[in-house]
C-alpha cells in the first residue's frame, strides 16, 4: 500500500523530473486546484473543486498558429509535463468524453500525452451519484487515468468497494496506462494492480437513464418545460463554464497589415494568430451565421441566429448533451456534478430539469 509520506515523496520525484504539478488544495476553506509548492497542501477528500480540471485538457484560450508573411508556425512539441493530483471520479469521467471528441485533434492529442493523471476514489457527496460498483469489473477498466489512488478507511480490508470520507493514510494504487506503470516504476514502487481500458461504455449494457432521456428529448418534445426555463434564463453561460463537459468553442483570428515590431515603416508584412477560446451556446453570438434572413425578422442581408430565442438556447444545451452526445458516444455529456446549479444566479437545478424531462 501507498502510504501518504511516500505519496508525497511521489510528488517531489515528479517535480524534481521536471513535472509541473497541480493538485486539489484547501484555499480560504473551499477547495480548489492549483500548483503544488509544498505536497503536504494536497488535499484528497471527497469534496467537489468549484472549477473541474478542463482547463488542462481544453485551455480557455490557446494559440493554434501564428503566421508572418508566407511563414506559418504551428508549434505541437513544446508541450510541458504536466501532473494532475486529486482528479475524482465524475471529472475522470469528463475526460473520456475529451478523448472521444479531440481524437483526432493534433493540438489536443500533443497536449494530452503530456498528461499524468493521478485520480482517487472518495466520491463527492452528491445524491444522484452513489457509485457501488467494484473498482476492476464496472468502473475503473471504463476510465481513462494514468494511476488511480483508492483511499483505504480500513488498511486491513481490499478496496473492493469505493467509499466517501476523508482522506485516508494508505491507498492502494492501480495504473491504467504505460505511462502510469513507467512513472511508478522510476519512482520504484510497484505495489500496484494494472487495469486493461476496456472502452467508455461497459460492453452490452447501455444505461437504461440516458436511453429514457433521450428517447424524451427526441420523440416526446415538451415545448412548456423550455418555455418556463426560457423565462428565468439570462443567457449568462455561468453553467457552461464550470461544467466539465462543455467544450464549445470559437475561432479568433488576429490579422495585421503593416510593419510588423521591431521593423521599419516601409518594411510592410502580413502577420497575425489564430487562437482558439471558450465559448457558451447561451451567448447569442454563438448561433450567428453570415448571411441569410433573421428568422424574427424576415429581411435580407441580416445575420442568422439558429437559435432565436432563450428558449431554444437553453433546449440546445440539454439536447446536446443528454440526445446528440449519446448518439454520438453512446454516454452522457454530463458527469452529475452538479456544478452548474451551484453557480446559476436564477436557481435552475440540473436534476430538477431531468426530473421535468422524464416525467413529461
Amino acid at each position: 500500500m501507498l502510504t501518504r509520506q511516500k505519496l508525497e515523496d511521489f510528488i517531489l520525484f515528479l517535480k524534481k523530473k521536471q513535472w509541473e504539478v497541480f493538485g486539489t488544495q484547501k484555499l480560504n476553506g473551499a477547495l480548489t486546484i492549483d500548483s503544488i509548492k509544498n505536497p503536504e497542501d494536497l488535499k484528497l477528500e471527497s469534496g467537489l473543486p468549484f472549477f473541474s480540471f478542463k482547463r488542462f485538457f481544453v485551455p480557455e484560450k490557446e494559440t493554434l498558429f501564428e503566421y508572418k508573411n508566407q511563414n506559418l508556425k504551428i508549434d505541437l512539441l513544446s508541450k510541458k509535463d504536466v501532473a494532475i493530483f486529486g482528479i475524482n471520479l465524475l471529472d475522470l469521467k469528463a475526460v473520456l468524453l475529451y478523448d472521444q471528441v479531440f481524437e483526432k485533434d493534433p493540438y489536443y492529442q500533443a497536449r494530452r500525452r503530456h498528461i499524468l493523471i493521478v485520480g482517487h476514489s472518495l466520491i463527492p457527496d452528491l445524491p444522484q451519484n452513489i457509485f457501488e460498483q467494484t473498482f476492476e469489473e464496472d468502473i475503473l477498466e471504463h476510465l481513462s487515468f494514468d494511476i488511480f489512488l483508492a483511499s483505504l478507511n480500513n488498511p486491513t480490508q481490499p478496496p473492493l468497494r469505493l467509499r466517501g470520507g476523508e482522506e485516508g493514510l494508505e491507498y492502494a494504487v492501480f495504473t491504467g496506462s504505460p505511462l502510469g506503470q513507467k512513472i511508478l516504476n522510476e519512482f520504484g514502487y510497484k505495489d500496484y494492480i494494472n487495469i486493461q481500458f476496456s472502452g467508455p461504455v461497459r460492453e452490452g449494457k447501455l444505461d437504461e437513464r440516458m436511453l429514457k432521456l433521450k428517447d424524451k428529448l427526441e420523440n416526446k418534445h415538451n415545448q412548456k418545460i423550455w418555455d418556463e426555463l426560457g423565462k428565468r434564463c439570462i443567457e449568462c453561460g455561468k453553467c457552461t463554464i464550470v461544467c466539465p463537459t462543455c467544450f464549445c468553442f470559437r475561432i479568433d483570428d488576429q490579422a495585421e497589415l503593416g510593419p510588423a515590431s521591431g521593423q521599419k515603416a516601409e518594411q510592410n508584412s502580413s502577420y497575425g494568430t489564430r487562437q482558439r477560446c471558450w465559448d457558451s451556446c447561451y451567448w447569442q453570438e454563438f448561433s450567428e451565421v453570415a448571411g441569410g434572413a433573421s428568422p424574427s425578422a424576415g429581411g435580407e442581408g441580416q445575420g442568422y441566429k439558429f437559435l432565436k430565442n432563450t428558449a431554444e438556447r437553453i433546449h440546445f444545451w440539454y439536447f446536446h448533451k443528454f440526445a446528440r452526445l449519446p448518439d454520438e458516444f453512446n454516454f452522457m455529456g454530463c458527469v452529475g456534478c452538479r456544478r452548474c446549479a451551484a453557480v446559476c444566479p436564477v436557481g435552475i437545478d440540473i436534476a430538477e430539469v431531468l426530473k421535468s424531462i422524464e416525467n413529461s
